[in-house]
C-alpha cells in the first residue's frame, strides 16, 4: 500500500511554425516504424522448483538454443543489466556463454543424446551464464569498459583502437537478439525491439506463482514477447517464438526428469 498521489499536472506546449513540421514529420516516422514491426507473444508454464533461485539463465540460455534451432547459429547477443550495486543509475551488457551453449544446441538436436548428457550440459550453460552474470554485476563486463576507451580516445582527439576497426569488432556488436528479463507479480506483458535490421526483441515477464509467498520468491509462468521487422525476410517472430516454446518445453521436461531421479 503506498499512500495517495496528488493528480498529475497536465504540461502544454506552444509549437510554434519553425517546429511543427519536424514534430510531424517525427510523427510519421514513428508511425513508420511501428508499423514495421511484428510481435509475437505467448505463454509458458515454465520450468518449476526445478529451475533453482536462478530461472533467468536457463530462460537465456534457451534463448541461445532456439535462435540456433531457427537460423543454424548463434549470434552476437546481448541483455541489459542494472549497475546499481557499484555505479547507480548506469547498465551494462551481458552476453551468454557461447561455447556451452552451442554443445546444448547441438546434443538437443541429437535424437541419441541421454538425459544425463543433456542435463550436465544444461548445468555447465547455467553455470557460466550465473559467472557472467556476477561478472557484470559487479561493474566487471567489457561492454562499458570498451566504450569508454572509444570515447576517451575521441574526445583526447586520439585515432581510435586498432580494436574498433576489426571487421571481428563489427561482427561481435551486431546483436541480432537483444533480450530483456524482469521478475513481477503482475500481469504484464515486457516489449523489446530488435536493435538490428536483421535481429529479433525477445521480452520474457517471470511471473509469481500463486502459492509463492516463500523468501526465496519461486517463479513459475513466463510471458515471452518477440519482435522483429516485418521489412526483414530473414526473420519472423513467430518462427522464433516457436523456436523458443519447443527449447522451454525441452528443458522443461528435462528439469523435471531431473527432480524426480
Amino acid at each position: 500500500a503506498s499512500p495517495p498521489l496528488p493528480l498529475p499536472q497536465r504540461l502544454r506546449f506552444s509549437i510554434g511554425p519553425e517546429i511543427a513540421p519536424e514534430v510531424e514529420r517525427a510523427k510519421r516516422h514513428l508511425d513508420s516504424l511501428a508499423a514495421d514491426v511484428d510481435v509475437h507473444c505467448f505463454s509458458h508454464e515454465g520450468f518449476g522448483r526445478g529451475a533453482g533461485p536462478r530461472p533467468e539463465a536457463i530462460v537465456q540460455v534457451a534463448l541461445q538454443v532456439a535462435f540456433y534451432r531457427a537460423h543454424g547459429s548463434l549470434c552476437a547477443t546481448c541483455e541489459p543489466l542494472s549497475l546499481r550495486r557499484v555505479l547507480p543509475g548506469c547498465t551494462d551488457l551481458l552476453r551468454p556463454p557461447g561455447p556451452p551453449c552451442l554443445a546444448l544446441a547441438r546434443a538437443l538436436d541429437d535424437p541419441h543424446a541421454q538425459p544425463e548428457l543433456l542435463m550436465a550440459l544444461l548445468h555447465e550453460a547455467v553455470e557460466a551464464q550465473n559467472s557472467r552474470t556476477q561478472e557484470v554485476l559487479a561493474g566487471q563486463g567489457a561492454e562499458r569498459h570498451l566504450q569508454g576507451l572509444r570515447q576517451v580516445a575521441i574526445a583526447a582527439g586520439e585515432p581510435l583502437p586498432e580494436i574498433f576497426l576489426d571487421p571481428a569488432y563489427a561482427q561481435a556488436t551486431h546483436f541480432r537478439l537483444c533480450t530483456l528479463q524482469v521478475r513481477s507479480r503482475e500481469g504484464s506483458w515486457l516489449l523489446r525491439g530488435p536493435l538490428v535490421p536483421d535481429g529479433y526483441g525477445v521480452g520474457v515477464g517471470h511471473m509469481a506463482t500463486p502459492d509463492s509467498q516463500d523468501p526465496s520468491g519461486h517463479f513459475g509462468e513466463l510471458r515471452v514477447a518477440v519482435t522483429a521487422f516485418t521489412c526483414c525476410h530473414e526473420t519472423e517472430a513467430a518462427h522464433l517464438g516457436a523456436a523458443i516454446r519447443g527449447v522451454f518445453d525441452s528443458l522443461g521436461g528435462l528439469l523435471r526428469w531431473h527432480s524426480l531421479t
